[in-house]
C-alpha cells in the first residue's frame, strides 16, 4: 500500500520523534566515542613511549655488563641504544619527555666519542662505566618513571572516560528503548486500523515460474486466509530449488572444465617431446645400418625425458604442495645456485647476467629448495623471452631489518595485456610451450614462507617480478 493512504498525522509525528531522537543518540553516540578514543591514543602513546624507556634502560645496563666482563664486541648493543634512542625521539610528545631524550641523547654521544677516541685499556673501560652509571642511566631511569607516572595518569582519564561511556551508553540504550516504546505502540495501533491488505509482488518471479503469480493479503480479523500466500510460498520454494540445483551442475561443470584443461595441458606438455624421442628411435630401428643412435641424438632424447619430467614435477607440485622444511638459509647463495643451474643456457643464448646483493649474509627462515625452485622458475621464464641475448638483472636487497627484496628484470617483450590480469591464475600462458603453472607454484611458495610475489612491467621495457620475503633470523 502506498504511503500517502497512512494517517499524515501519524506520519508527520513519527517521522519528527524518530529524527529527534535519531539526532540526540548519534551525536551523543559520537561523542563518547571520539572522547574513548582520544583516551585510550593518549594511553598507547605513554606505554609505547614506557617501553621504549624500559628497553633503552634495559640496553644501556647491557653495555655496563658487557664493559664490566670486558668483552670486547659491544658494536651490537651500541646499535640497540642507538635504534631505541630513535624510537624514543619518535614517541616523546611531551617537553619533559623531549627533554630527558635530549639529556640521554648527549650523554650516550659522549660516552661514543670517549670510546671511539681512546684505546681500550682497563682505565678508559673504568671512565666509561663510571660515566654510564652516573650520567646515562640514571636519567633513563627518570624518563622511564616519568612514562610510567603518564600512564597511571592516563589509565585513570581511560577509567573516567569509560564510566562517562557507560553512563552515556546506557542514556542512549534508554532513550533508543523510549523512542522505539512509542513509535511501535503508535504503528501497531494506526497500522490494524489503516491497512486492510498488504499487497506482496515478487518482481521477476513470473519471468522464473512461467507464470502471473498472485499477490498476498493480510486479511481482517475473523476472515479466512486466502490460499495465495501458500501457493505463492510453494512456487518461490520450487524456484529456490531450481536455482540451486543449477548452481551445484555450475560448479560441476567447471571443475569438469579445470580437469579437462589440466588434462590438456598435461597431453600437450608430454606429447610433444614423447613424440622427438620416439621418432629417433623409430628411425634408428628402421636403418640398423646407420650404426644407431647418434651422441647429438641421444642428448635430444636426453633432453625430450628431461623435459617431461620436468612438467610432470611442475603438475605433481601444483596438484599436491611439498611441506616446507624451513632451515637458516642465505638467500644471496640460493641466488648463486639457481644462476649456476642456468648458465648453460645463459651462455648459449648470449644473455648478460647483472647481480647484485648486500656483501653481508642475507639470512632467512625458509626452505632453501622451494626457494631455489621459486627463483630458477623466475630466471627461466625470464630466459624465455630472451631467446637471442638480452639483460638479465637481479638485485636483493634489504631495505629495512626483518625484510628482504629480490627482484628478478629481464629486456624482453614484458607482459602483455591480456596476460596481466590472469598473470597468477593455472593455465595463464601465451608461451608455445609451458602450462601456466609456475608462476602459480611460485606465487604459492612465497606465500607459505609469509611473503608476497608479484609481476609489472618495467618502466625502460620487459618485466619485473618482485618477491619480498620476511627476515627473522640474526646473522
Amino acid at each position: 500500500m502506498s504511503l500517502k493512504l497512512y494517517p499524515r498525522r501519524l506520519l508527520f509525528f513519527t517521522t519528527l520523534f524518530s529524527g529527534l531522537a535519531l539526532a540526540v543518540c548519534g551525536t551523543l553516540a559520537v561523542s563518547l566515542a571520539r572522547e574513548q578514543s582520544h583516551t585510550a591514543d593518549v594511553l598507547g602513546e605513554n606505554i609505547g613511549s614506557r617501553r621504549a624507556a624500559a628497553n633503552l634502560e634495559e640496553a644501556v645496563r647491557d653495555l655496563l655488563a658487557l664493559h664490566q666482563r670486558k668483552a670486547k664486541d659491544v658494536e651490537a648493543i651500541h646499535e640497540r641504544v642507538e635504534q631505541h634512542l630513535i624510537e624514543i625521539e619518535e614517541l616523546a610528545d611531551k617537553t619533559e619527555e623531549r627533554r630527558l631524550e635530549e639529556l640521554i641523547a648527549k650523554s650516550y654521544q659522549k660516552y661514543l666519542d670517549e670510546w671511539n677516541r681512546r684505546p681500550k685499556t682497563d682505565d678508559q673501560r673504568e671512565v666509561l662505566i663510571r660515566h654510564l652509571n652516573e650520567e646515562t642511566l640514571p636519567v633513563c631511569q627518570q624518563l622511564r618513571n616519568l612514562n610510567a607516572n603518564l600512564i597511571e595518569e592516563s589509565e585513570k582519564d581511560l577509567r573516567q572516560s569509560l564510566r562517562r561511556m557507560a553512563w552515556g551508553l546506557g542514556g542512549v540504550g534508554g532513550l533508543a528503548s523510549v523512542a522505539g516504546l512509542v513509535l511501535g505502540y503508535g504503528l501497531a495501533r494506526n497500522l490494524r486500523r489503516t491497512i486492510h491488505r498488504f499487497l506482496v509482488h515478487v518482481q521477476g518471479a513470473s519471468d522464473l515460474l512461467g507464470q502471473e503469480l498472485p499477490p498476498v493479503e493480510w486479511q481482517r480479523d475473523g476472515e479466512r486466509l486466502d490460499d495465495g500466500a501458500d501457493d505463492l510460498l510453494h512456487r518461490v520454494g520450487q524456484v529456490v530449488q531450481k536455482l540451486q540445483q543449477n548452481e551445484r551442475e555450475i560448479r560441476r561443470s567447471e571443475r569438469l572444465a579445470a580437469v579437462g584443461q589440466l588434462a590438456a595441458g598435461v597431453a600437450h606438455e608430454i606429447r610433444n617431446p614423447l613424440m622427438s624421442a620416439i621418432l629417433l628411435l623409430e628411425t634408428a630401428r628402421r636403418d640398423p645400418a646407420a650404426g644407431g643412435l647418434s651422441d647429438e641424438e641421444l642428448v635430444m632424447i636426453e633432453n625430450e625425458l628431461l623435459r617431461i619430467e620436468s612438467s610432470l614435477k611442475t603438475f605433481l607440485d601444483f596438484a599436491r604442495p611439498p611441506k616446507l622444511e624451513r632451515t637458516r638459509a642465505d638467500l644471496a647463495a640460493v641466488v648463486r645456485d639457481a644462476l649456476a643451474l642456468t648458465r648453460g643456457r645463459i651462455d648459449r643464448q648470449n644473455v648478460r647476467v647483472i647481480l647484485s646483493h648486500p656483501k653481508n649474509e642475507c639470512f632467512i627462515d625458509g626452505d632453501k629448495d622451494q626457494l631455489r625452485q621459486v627463483i630458477l622458475n623466475l630466471i627461466l621464464n625470464a630466459l624465455d623471452v630472451m631467446p637471442h641475448g638480452g639483460n638479465l638483472t637481479i638485485e636483493l636487497t634489504q631495505p629495512t631489518f626483518g625484510r628482504l627484496i629480490l627482484s628478478v628484470a629481464d629486456s624482453g617483450s614484458g607482459i602483455s595485456p591480456e596476460i596481466q590480469p590472469r598473470l597468477f591464475e593455472p593455465f595463464a600462458t601465451n608461451k608455445e610451450t609451458g602450462i601456466g603453472l609456475g608462476l602459480v607454484v611460485s606465487k604459492r611458495i612465497v606465500e607459505d614462507h609469509g611473503g608476497r610475489l608479484t609481476g609489472v612491467n618495467g618502466p625502460a621495457g620487459g618485466a619485473v617480478f618482485t618477491v619480498e620475503l620476511p627476515s627473522n633470523v640474526a646473522a
